[in-house]
């Protein structure tokens, strides 16, 4: 086999498994991102084949590869976001104002259950205690609490000290920016806002 063959065989298949991951969905995905997922099944399946008599060398060498196109995928990502966005996936809303955004799902291919088995781990009770949820690229649910569903913070406390002992001295803080959507926009469009791609 010439050493060329091998490296663009490498990347055909790096290409194709992260391909593959992306389309099977995030219901499977844990902590890493479809590229990381795809990089590690490829490997343990080419290390695996130095039992197979490919030979160590080879195996090593389109191991080599493999990391080497990880790291090409991360440094495009980072760099682009629309690639980021192809590669990696976006935050996909599934909750908006209490409730579900059931189109959204079906593409996801998540269930209710699989939904609240996220929520009771986050400690959510109810769905209405959810301004707007959504599925991370990692799979991972994030939520936006409903004002009323919201700790206390040491903001919150420092506000009330400000209201009733105006004498006291605070350090200030800085400007509070919000990463989650307007939930009222985004249940009546479904569409992704363009600070969660």
């Amino acid at each position: 086999m010439k050493w060329t063959t091998l490296i663009w065989d490498a990347i055909l298949i790096a290409s194709a498994g992260t391909l593959l991951l992306r389309i099977g969905g995030r219901k499977s995905i844990s902590q890493m991102t479809t590229p990381q997922i795809a990089m590690v099944l490829i490997i343990g399946s080419v290390l695996g084949s130095d039992l197979a008599g490919n030979g160590v060398g080879h195996s090593i060498l389109a191991t080599g590869i493999f990391i080497a196109f990880l790291g090409a995928i991360e440094w495009v990502s980072l760099n682009w976001n629309r690639a980021e966005r192809i590669l990696k996936g976006s935050a996909v809303p599934i909750i908006a104002d209490g409730k579900y955004l059931t189109s959204n799902m079906k593409r996801l291919r998540m269930t209710t259950d699989d939904i609240e088995k996220r929520m009771r781990m986050a400690g959510i009770h109810s769905l209405e205690e959810i301004k707007s949820g959504t599925i991370e690229n990692n799979g991972e649910l994030g939520i936006e609490l409903q004002p009323y569903a919201k700790h206390l913070t040491r903001g919150d406390l420092e506000d009330l000290l400000k209201t009733y002992f105006p004498q006291v001295t605070l350090p200030e803080r800085p400007r509070e920016s919000n990463i989650f959507p307007d939930a009222g926009a985004l249940a009546q469009s479904e569409e992704v806002p363009e600070q969660l791609q």
